[in-house]
């Protein structure tokens, strides 16, 4: 007797499409996902179209890439002084793997507005914008997000903000990290170090093994997210040569990645490394082409003045980024006001090329004084942080000497600014306050995304 096989059921989830920044992505419910996140993968996988190992994520509503593969989860937070909780969820193109591992600063990005829209955070009636508190799941981090809202109390979205990346342009939203250093590994700098060097062996990979042991120059950081920021400068000829998608330059950042991970300590050894792709992230920092103070380079709002401090390469799971992570604005801001960082030196080498009328120490002038870093980050109700929001914040409370610096990050789209508040720390040196890089978002498409189980 035959057996007639049995039919797949179909599963659907209320779910918003949304571009929050440079990336793109789905944004959930956590209550409309299984209790438990070890459940998750199978319905999002499922969703976005990277069952059976799909590169090309045809039978679901993923884009193919890893900034178009990104779900973000959101429910009312019970924390007290929080809007709401946030949960990133990567989901891998080509592999059945998601990964919870870091956060997204650009899916970030649209969380305030779709909680707004959703209802899970009120606008009192007159404001003509809301400050939402979030709390990252995946590094324990406050946010807080500025969204514009119309006399209605509904988002607005169209604006004439640009940033890199997004050729049209919108409402500008504030997006600040507080307190992000140490997002995984409880430190800004996790080897003790600000700069160090891994040495790179041959390994399996027939990529690398073109290449005799070699030795770069690295920061290992962990600000928003982990980050191995490699000197570019100090990378093989052959590299340096290659485009950054060839399997020689594939290999090479794989390679340095790996080691950084294990020198982080997210990793006990560079196997382990090799299957958590999400963390840490790499990219290559240069010192910023030679320009005069008065080129025009595209950044904020689409003007900016001023040349940029160094020029970036980012990589995301295994790929070249397009342009460059959120979180790694953070990271490499963090790094370039910190001394002896490899991004650091490398702004300072490159501002000292800049015509005598630009300061020669690479820095900005004396700091001003500003008021405590929390005041205009009460609640939306007018409230002052409580509870879970002053643990995160707790550093931040009594300080009233802000260093605060713009810094510029040229990658392949565009120019990144952000606003960089340092404040003074221990005997170690200054501490990260915070980190405020604006951003645009807009809901795409609302309905049910249906899967098969």
């Amino acid at each position: 007797m035959a057996v007639t096989p049995q039919r797949r059921a179909r599963r659907s989830i209320p779910a918003v499409l949304m571009r929050a920044g440079t990336s793109k992505g789905l944004f959930l419910h956590r209550a409309h996902l299984p209790p438990s996140e070890a459940d998750w993968a199978a319905p999002l996988l499922a969703a976005m179209g990277s069952r059976y190992h799909d590169a090309r994520q045809i039978d679901g509503v993923g884009g193919a890439s890893s900034v178009t593969s990104k779900v973000a989860v959101v429910s009312p937070s019970q924390r007290p002084g929080v809007d709401v909780d946030y949960t990133f969820v990567q989901v891998a193109v080509g592999a059945e793997t998601i990964d919870l591992t870091g956060n997204c600063g650009n899916m970030c990005a649209g969380v305030g507005p779709f909680a707004i829209q959703e209802g899970l955070v009120p606008v009192p009636a007159g404001f003509r914008s809301v400050d939402v508190r979030i709390f990252n799941t995946n590094t324990e981090r406050l946010v807080v997000e500025t969204v514009e809202v119309d006399e209605d109390g509904y988002v607005v979205e169209d604006g004439d903000y640009r940033i890199p990346g997004v050729k049209g342009p919108g409402s500008e939203i504030k997006v600040a990290f507080l307190d992000p250093a140490g997002s995984m590994t409880g430190r800004l700098f996790p080897s003790g170090k600000q700069s160090e060097w891994l040495r790179v062996e041959h390994d399996n990979d027939d990529a690398v093994s073109v290449l005799p042991p070699f030795s770069v120059e690295v920061t290992l950081i962990d600000a928003a997210n982990p980050f191995v920021l490699v000197n570019a400068e100090t990378l093989p000829a052959l590299v340096r040569s290659q485009p950054r998608d060839s399997p020689v330059s594939l290999g090479v950042a794989e390679s340095i990645r790996r080691l950084g991970a294990v020198r982080m300590g997210l990793a006990a050894t560079v196997e382990s490394a090799a299957r958590v792709c999400g963390t840490p992230k790499l990219a290559y920092v240069s010192r910023s082409p030679l320009v005069s103070t008065t080129d025009i380079i595209p950044g904020v709002g689409g003007e900016a003045s001023a040349p940029a401090d160094v020029q970036v390469s980012a990589y995301s799971m295994g790929r070249p980024h397009p342009s460059l992570q959120l979180t790694g604005g953070v990271g490499l801001a963090s790094a370039v006001a910190m001394e002896g960082t490899v991004a650091g030196k490398l702004a300072k080498r490159g501002k000292r090329m800049e015509p005598p009328s630009v300061a020669t120490d690479g820095f900005p002038p004396t700091p001003r004084r500003t008021p405590s870093p929390l005041s205009g980050l009460a609640g939306h109700d007018g409230s002052p942080f409580s509870g879970a929001a002053s643990e995160a914040s707790e550093l931040l409370a009594d300080v009233h000497d802000i260093t605060k610096r713009n810094i510029r990050l040229a990658h392949s789209t565009g120019v990144m600014e952000v606003e960089t508040w340092t404040r003074l720390g221990s005997e170690d040196g200054p501490a990260i306050d915070r980190c405020v890089v604006s951003r645009t978002a807009r809901r795409l498409f609302e309905g049910n995304v249906f899967y098969y189980t």
